[in-house]
């Protein structure tokens, strides 16, 4: 459980290091490419430096893993930079949280991970998940909005879909392809990958890097690299079973998010909301309460 609340404390940090954007107008593109270079460097600072070129020196089955999701990592931050700019927060957040669907239906049904440890009630807080984070997520209803059009989908889909890949693919990897002794080294190769995708990208776009666009990638980069070495240790300890991590992952998100946006942001939520964050609440026990029995 500790790593599992680790990484849901370290996505939250990630989540407000993303809100603080908007307020210091800091560029996104630069200020996440910065990020995965920080994020390789404090990854290689935690392993140490000459443990992670031993490991990248010798062939591996897990490197053609750890690039492509580099590359997808790059693309999704990408899309969902232009989603939310263009489809709004609450749009592109929903599409973002809902992903887990794809992990979930993967680790139920093809992978077939510790389906056997699950109850009724597990697959009801399952459920109920994603009635909860559709409540949380609601937002009222403004003259300001525009009309529904099916091509307003294109940027959250894909938003959930890359999201669904990244989370689906970690667990396949964690499950198959490595072991604990480079569940450390993994997410660098993964965030390299994503800085050089990244840094072709605004060489490509001409994008102009500003000294505090570099400064909002430090601060996102530490707890990013952490929230993914925590993710794959949280995985391995609920023995890589995707459809309780990553449901009580998301959920443990938004319960700590909401709270810190409305201490932090001085945010108000509105009744739905509300209920969404107390369904929530009942949620995490329902998936987690074997592990709540032991404790």
């Amino acid at each position: 459980m500790i790593y599992l609340l680790l990484t849901i404390l370290l996505n939250v940090a990630i989540f407000m290091a993303f809100r603080s954007y908007s307020k210091f107008q800091i560029n996104t593109l630069p200020a996440i490419v910065t990020n995965y270079l920080v994020c390789v460097i404090t990854g290689s600072s935690f392993v140490g430096f000459s443990n992670v070129s031993e490991q990248l020196s010798v062939s591996h089955s897990w490197l053609p893993y750890a690039l492509g999701l580099g590359v997808i990592f790059v693309c999704t931050f990408y899309l969902m930079a232009r989603s939310t700019q263009l489809r709004g927060v609450a749009t592109t957040s929903v599409a973002s949280k809902m992903s887990l669907a794809i992990p979930v239906i993967f680790s139920l049904f093809i992978f077939k991970i510790g389906t056997n440890a699950l109850d009724g009630w597990n697959y009801l807080g399952i459920l109920l998940a994603f009635v909860a984070i559709l409540l949380v997520s609601k937002k009222e209803k403004t003259s300001e909005q525009t009309p529904f059009k099916l091509k307003h989908l294109t940027l959250p889909f894909m938003v959930f879909l890359l999201g669904g890949i990244i989370d689906t693919s970690l667990n396949y990897v964690n499950q198959y392809v490595i072991d604990e002794s480079v569940e450390s080294v993994f997410p660098i190769a993964i965030f390299f990958t994503a800085f050089m995708g990244g840094t072709i990208m605004i060489i490509a776009t001409k994008t102009k890097v500003r000294a505090k666009d570099i400064i909002g990638g430090i601060y996102l980069g530490i707890p990013n690299y952490f929230s993914i070495y925590f993710q794959l240790k949280a995985l391995r300890a609920f023995d890589n079973n995707g459809a309780i991590v990553y449901p009580t992952l998301n959920i443990g998100i938004i319960i700590c998010a909401t709270l810190a946006s409305i201490l932090l942001f001085r945010e108000k939520l509105g009744k739905i909301n509300l209920a969404g964050v107390g369904l929530a609440v009942i949620v995490i026990f329902l998936l987690s309460h074997q592990e709540i029995v032991k404790l």
